[in-house]
């Protein structure tokens, strides 16, 4: 009986899903700030919602922190393994560029909002705006993320054999 061979990246694989629960982490409690905290905390009295709105901060910036992390370092790996292993046309590399750009945006106004300088607190007097900023750009990363994806890859001649020993 002939058993058929599954040759599975299980770095690639690990990197990937690293990548993805990041950015669902960091998404997730941007859409959960703005949608949930930030309108119930408004309920709240002046000092009842700063202490709140503070206490979460502190917390959050340690998961935004790790998160962006997490995201350059597997995004990191997953763009050079693209690069060794396929044949990326001008589309590919046009939109990666995009996404990246859209990262380095998003990174930078989410540490600016979860942070704790002046610069930061008078940022998040406009929490909300700047919020829905942050997740309209995170959606649009996401988009061009599945495009990414659906892109076709060529495998490199040295990729192709290497799989086939």
């Amino acid at each position: 009986m002939s058993r058929s061979r599954v040759n599975v990246d299980y770095l690639g694989l690990l990197f990937r899903w690293l990548h993805i629960l990041a950015a669902i982490t960091a998404v997730g409690g941007a859409v959960f700030a703005r949608f949930a905290l930030l309108p119930a905390a408004a309920t709240l009295g002046a000092e009842p919602r700063a202490a709140l709105l503070e206490a979460v901060r502190m917390r959050w910036s340690k998961i935004v922190a790790v998160a962006i992390a997490f995201l350059l370092i597997s995004g990191l790996f997953n763009i050079v393994r693209m690069e060794r292993l396929y044949v990326l046309g001008k589309t590919y590399h046009m939109l990666f560029g995009i996404k990246f750009i859209l990262a380095i945006l998003i990174f930078g106004l989410a540490s600016m909002l979860a942070g704790r300088g002046r610069a930061a607190h008078k940022l998040r007097e406009n929490a909300r705006f700047w919020l829905s900023v942050n997740l309209l750009m995170a959606v649009l990363l996401v988009c061009i993320s599945g495009v990414l994806k659906d892109l076709p890859h060529t495998p490199k001649p040295a990729a192709a054999n290497a799989a086939t020993e």
